[in-house]
């Protein structure tokens, strides 16, 4: 119709009702092409927010998940410590046994990190990173695969330097099925014959001097997390809730 109406007015030399004619034809386009621009902006806009909601339950996992090792070495360390001294005076009177035993053999575990991070992968191999909420919640989350990338690494390398700075192969330890047990294995050490091996305490000075470098990393770690999330929680708006919490 409006072409007809253009060759009507061309065939009658209207060119101002041709020129009109254009404008609506023009306008029609331009408005038809804004309205397909919100359309598409409304759905990346969508798809941006459900992916920060997934990207913000990724998060509380892995502060969870750090938080969990955290603890694990903060245990093993307090219980090192005191069977460290303890080797040291050859002193056992009133010593828990299964809390030294456990916090001796504690020295060459080097356990692999590898919290959730299938959301922010999506995001890296996509090229969507730098879509999502601002520099300085980029950033947060940056820094905390940062950490992350750190913390793995030194694993792997402390793993090919010595998995155990200790030698187990010795008459004053035995190892024992334990079914039912985490591992299926239980140490029994003879602590005093222990404390009279210079060589097994310099062992045990060396590998918990790594064992409290590791804990260290991995407090970090843990703290690059929660600012991660309360990062991505101010943008989803909901609390940053983990393990043992509740939202108000």
């Amino acid at each position: 119709m409006i072409l007809s109406r253009i060759s009507r007015a061309v065939r009658e030399q209207n060119w101002f009702a041709v020129a009109i004619e254009f404008v609506i034809v023009i306008l029609g386009v331009v408005i038809g092409f804004q309205i397909s621009a919100w359309a598409s902006e409304r759905q990346a806009a969508a798809a941006r927010e459900a992916t920060l909601d997934r990207l913000h339950d990724e998060a509380e996992q892995a502060v969870v998940y750090h938080r969990d090792f955290v603890e694990m070495h903060q245990r093993f360390n307090a219980e090192r410590t005191e069977a460290i001294e303890r080797l040291i005076a050859n002193d056992w009177a009133d010593a828990d046994v299964e809390a030294m035993t456990e916090g001796i053999t504690s020295i060459g575990i080097l356990p692999a990190s590898n919290p959730p991070r299938t959301v922010y992968d999506e995001l890296v191999s996509t090229g969507q990173f730098a879509e999502i909420g601002s520099p300085a919640l980029r950033n947060a989350i940056s820094n905390y695969y940062s950490r992350l990338t750190f913390l793995q690494g030194q694993i792997e390398y402390m793993r090919s330097v010595s998995v155990d700075p200790v030698d187990w192969q010795r008459d004053d330890v035995t190892v024992t099925y334990a079914p039912g047990t985490t591992r299926e294995r239980r140490y029994e050490l003879d602590l005093v014959s222990l404390s009279n091996d210079p060589d097994f305490i310099e062992g045990m000075l060396v590998g918990n001097n790594t064992q409290r470098a590791l804990t260290g990393w991995t407090e970090s770690t843990l703290h690059a997390a929660q600012e991660m999330c309360d990062a991505i929680a101010e943008v989803t708006e909901r609390p940053c809730v983990t393990e043992g919490e509740e939202a108000e």
